[in-house]
């Protein structure tokens, strides 16, 4: 359901006299909140300036102070750290919370010389401080950056977060690190920085295109940062479908890293152009495979078991990395802005929502998300949807008098959602990146700065910012006017094209004349926090597939390996006799024509066509006492033990065969873990796949699973299999790589 378009300025609030009231028209206003110059309002609190405090009037958070004369809670904004640059704008607010933001920075910074991820969260998460580092950190405080990054490496590897079903591969996401590390040296032009960070990024890439790869597939995995499984999936999706599906998000992380390798070895004076090459396939695959051109957006991701569809949902860091990098060219990053849907209090994380979950990633917005997604906007000149980003960012800090994690996207409220934290170092990085990057305008390449402010009419006027250090010069840099052309750039009084170069030194005083001309037309597709209905759960009975009825859906799709076979509004489907492998999903669709999940896959597998083969008939037997198990047994594989499987597999036929392992994992949590195993299957003594295993859960090494299903060509009559460790099978635990053998499943394609 479409809102109402929410007005910016032109149609302001009255004016109001009292230091608790607005002074100025409104710079932007929605049905449920509005932000002046000086206040910010939201239903029936506000929260405004008063000398060198904000105050609210939400209790957002345990820190700040009641003060009873102004029935407010309240923070200082005095900026406490005289090292950072200081900001002086004609917008109150903005500068209040910038100031609120860096001392925020400030608390967040450990004795030890590195960031916390929050309040809530000590420590360093690799994605966490990588999009934080990209957004503003890296400006803010690139030293401290890069001991923070440098504590998520291993061995020579990106460490990667724990993520469903054991981390890495299943999680994919650690070359966010590599991002993080470019955009600090692109900042610095420390070239001992980049020849530290080069192997470690190449060894990562290495490991990752021996196992997140199949044949013409985009590289798999996790979304980004959405590792909380049913907060982004359907219920029976397990890890190892997970790992086998391909991100929009995560994609395009890995394609930047391809892309930075290669200007890194450009720089380095490395002969290469294999990264680039690499990074030219992935942008065309994303671009054929997730683009949807109805919709004049990128899809959430793929998925299934050995048939890939896509979810058609938006994903909104996704769609906004998709435009920063480049990905879309630049039809499709004007389409991508336009058409995203955006809600009231913001972008959320993915569009519609999911029925029956509560918020967290799910019916939420991300202050680090809309930071990227305000980026992208201002880098389309799409004025109305950079108006609607920014109100977003600083409604949220303002009332919260923090920079929280997330709110509930209904409400926009911070409490409500699983789990949030007060001054969350991604938020913050958010906040810091719109002074920098939007208002501001700088881009940071390796050679310099290129100046490209972006000022709604809204918040025309000047910005001034004094005391900025870059690399051996200072800079103060007022900009003055609106929009998006500059009239001059002057430094230090002479007239030149909006560029620093990287080797400036001195005081530089630069000033930027906008030429004040209004925006293009713009539009965003702003809607309301609508939900798709609920994923049908489908069985096969005596050749029917059946299902129960949905709420709210008018009809159901039914896909046959991935293509549409049917549209119905019945709640079954005779399939008939499938003489090969077939996988069947029923998806529902509701009268605004939102589509639900794709419905648990039915496989078929004929009998005549499908056989086991067990581990244990020609490798060693465990003792271990673990039951339920096929055959007379199971194998032990660990990192020392059987490090080597060999499996025979005869077939009567040439052709292309379908491979699943039955394994057993419980080394630990499946949501928390670190130890997903890894193993190389080989085929004929061809190296031909990663085999992952993902944790099933802790201690449930009687609860069998199946590894990732694998496509092999094999000869008629005897063929060689076999499971070995190799160097690329290390996981993120390093010494925990265990898991139970059962069989192999060989299933005629």
């Amino acid at each position: 359901m479409k809102l109402k378009v929410i007005l910016l300025a032109a149609v302001g609030l009255a004016c109001f006299n009292g230091s608790s009231q607005p002074s100025q028209r409104a710079i932007f206003t929605s049905p449920n909140f509005s932000i002046f110059p000086d206040m910010v309002t939201w239903k029936a609190d506000r929260a405004f300036l008063k000398g060198d405090t904000l105050y609210s009037t939400f209790n957002g958070n345990d820190e700040p102070v009641f003060s009873s004369t102004t029935g407010a809670y309240k923070r200082s904004i005095v900026l406490k750290n005289s090292h950072y640059p200081q900001l002086k704008s004609s917008v109150p607010m903005v500068d209040a919370l910038y100031n609120m933001t860096l001392n925020e920075l400030d608390l967040l910074r450990t004795k030890d010389g590195y960031f916390d991820t929050g309040k809530s969260w000590g420590g360093v998460w690799t994605r966490d401080l990588s999009y934080a580092t990209i957004l503003g950190i890296a400006i803010a405080d690139p030293e401290v950056a890069k001991n923070g990054l440098m504590r998520k490496t291993k061995d020579g590897h990106i460490v990667q977060d724990t993520g469903s079903g054991g981390s890495w591969p299943i999680s994919s996401d650690r070359n966010t690190w590599a991002l993080a590390a470019w955009e600090v040296y692109k900042y610095t032009g420390d070239r001992k920085w980049l020849e530290t960070i080069y192997p470690i990024v190449k060894n990562t890439v290495e490991a990752d295109l021996k196992t997140i790869f199949y044949p013409g597939s985009l590289p798999l995995g996790e979304s980004s940062f959405l590792d909380w499984r049913e907060q982004t999936y359907p219920m029976w999706m397990k890890p190892i479908d997970i790992y086998r599906s391909a991100n929009l998000g995560t994609t395009v992380v890995h394609f930047q890293t391809y892309s930075i390798l290669n200007s890194i070895e450009t720089i380095l004076g490395i002969k290469g152009g294999r990264y680039g090459r690499l990074a030219d396939e992935v942008k065309s695959n994303i671009n054929a495979q997730l683009w949807m051109g109805d919709k004049g957006y990128y899809g959430q991701y793929l998925y299934g078991i050995n048939s890939m569809s896509i979810s058609p949902r938006s994903e909104a860091l996704g769609e906004a990395l998709a435009v920063l990098y480049d990905v879309a060219d630049a039809d499709r990053q004007k389409l991508v802005v336009e058409n995203t849907p955006i809600t009231e209090y913001g972008t959320t994380c993915i569009f519609p929502q999911i029925p029956e979950v509560g918020p967290y990633h799910n019916n939420s917005v991300w202050p680090f998300v809309q930071a990227f997604w305000n980026i992208a906007a201002a880098k389309v000149k799409n004025e109305a949807a950079l108006s609607y980003g920014m109100a977003s960012i600083y409604r949220a800090a303002a009332m919260y008098l923090t920079n929280k994690e997330n709110f509930v996207a209904s409400t926009g409220d911070s409490h409500g959602t699983a789990i949030n934290s007060d001054r969350q170092l991604w938020s913050v990085g958010a906040n810091i990146g719109m002074t920098y990057k939007v208002i501001l305008g700088m881009n940071f390449e390796p050679n310099g700065i290129a100046f490209a402010p972006v000022i709604p009419h809204a918040y025309a006027g000047k910005y001034t910012l004094t005391n900025f250090k870059y690399r051996n010069a200072t800079i103060n840099v007022t900009v003055d006017g609106f929009g998006y052309e500059i009239a001059s750039f002057t430094v230090n009084g002479v007239e030149q094209t909006p560029f620093v170069d990287g080797g400036a030194t001195g005081v530089l005083n630069i000033s930027i004349k906008m030429k004040n001309a209004p925006f293009a037309p713009s539009k965003v597709n702003l809607r309301s926090v609508d939900f798709a209905p609920a994923t049908p759960i489908v069985a096969l009975n005596a050749g029917m597939l059946e299902w129960k009825n949905v709420a709210g859906a008018v009809a159901y799709t039914v896909t046959r390996n991935g293509k549409v076979v049917v549209n119905t509004s019945n709640s079954s489907y005779a399939i008939g006799n499938d003489d090969c492998y077939t996988e069947y999903q029923v998806k529902a669709v509701d009268a605004q024509g939102y589509e639900s999940f794709l419905s648990n896959p039915v496989v078929i597998e004929p009998q005549d066509k499908t056989f086991t083969v067990e581990a244990e008939d020609f490798n060693p037997k465990s003792e271990l006492p673990y039951t339920s198990f096929s055959g007379k047994g199971f194998v032990e594989m660990t990192t020392t033990k059987n490090t080597r499987v060999f499996i025979p597999v005869t077939v009567g036929e040439e052709g292309d065969y379908l491979l699943t392992l039955r394994y057993s994992n419980g080394t630990d949590r499946m949501c928390c873990g670190n130890s997903a195993a890894l193993r190389t299957l080989w085929v004929n003594g061809k190296q031909v796949a990663t085999m992952v295993f993902p944790i099933v859960e802790k201690d449930a090494w009687s609860d069998w699973s199946r590894s990732n299903a694998v496509r092999v060509h094999l000869k008629r009559g005897k063929n060689a299999l076999k499971l070995t460790y190799e160097r690329h099978n290390r996981n993120m635990n390093g010494d925990i790589n265990l898991l139970m053998l059962d069989n192999v499943k060989v299933v005629k394609l």
